[in-house]
């Protein structure tokens, strides 16, 4: 782990290698059973097991997650709710569902269904005393940080730095000629700036993150950025490559 690698296999079964109460953080972007192609592994192969696969996997994650450490998990609306019971069982604290609010449109039409502008994003914890850095955002207008509100007698003074974030996060697909060049060749791949958040605000410099499905890599690369040690378990060797090549240009 010294050297955070992305280590090629079935996180299920690799992760079985592990101590109980490793990790810091976990951040976790699963197959959300849409019959997308991964190569080495096809959600249409797996539809009929995917729910105890699912909760197979949250399991061994609890197990490996140190006391107060989080636990994020990227979902997708129609099965949240099953992902969001199985944390519960394994006896994690609930903290909040995001909502990852597109920036940038909507991911598909449908003419018979409603667009779906968002993703939903569980952060539970393994205890009370959990990571948490405030996370502040620009105000809509910048004149309101000129001026004094008094409220009750109070005098406020807006914070320079912007107001407290809430649980609507809006970060932009990456969709466009506008991320052209962080685009790489996978078909579920994060942002960047989304993943930013997630890592610098929920855990500390030299913390070990465990990444279950590394993918394109996005995660180990804002790992690499912020000066946190990982450990990701990946399927697909092209990914991994694809992966790597991205930490060597860090």
């Amino acid at each position: 782990m010294k050297n955070s690698p992305i280590i090629h296999g079935d996180y299920l079964e690799k992760i079985k290698n592990y101590n109980d109460e490793t990790f810091d953080l976990i951040i976790a972007d699963p197959p959300y059973n849409l019959d997308k192609d991964f190569g080495e592994y096809n959600e249409k192969t797996r539809k009929d097991e995917w729910l105890e696969w699912t909760k197979n996997w949250i399991k061994e994650s609890e197990r490996v997650l140190k006391k107060d450490g989080n636990i994020f998990i990227y979902g997708i609306h129609k099965n949240i709710c099953w992902v969001q019971s199985y944390l519960f069982e394994v006896g994690l604290d609930y903290r909040r569902q995001i909502i990852w609010k597109y920036e940038n449109g909507f991911a598909g039409y449908n003419k018979r269904n409603l667009s779906a502008f968002y993703e939903p994003l569980l952060w539970f914890s393994k205890g009370k005393n959990y990571t948490y850095h405030t996370i502040r955002e620009p105000y809509k207008s910048k004149e309101r940080i000129k001026n004094k509100i008094v409220k009750n007698g109070k005098v406020w003074i807006p914070n320079p730095e912007g107001r407290m974030a809430g649980d609507i996060w809006e970060f932009p697909t990456l969709a466009g000629k506008r991320f052209a060049s962080e685009k790489v060749d996978h078909p579920t791949q994060k942002p960047l700036s989304i993943t930013k958040r997630i890592i610098n605000h929920f855990s500390n410099v030299n913390d070990l993150v465990l990444i279950p499905f590394a993918g394109s890599g996005t995660e180990c690369v804002i790992c690499k950025q912020l000066n946190r040690n990982f450990l990701a378990f990946e399927l697909n060797q092209k990914y991994i490559e694809i992966a790597n090549e991205r930490l060597q240009n860090i």
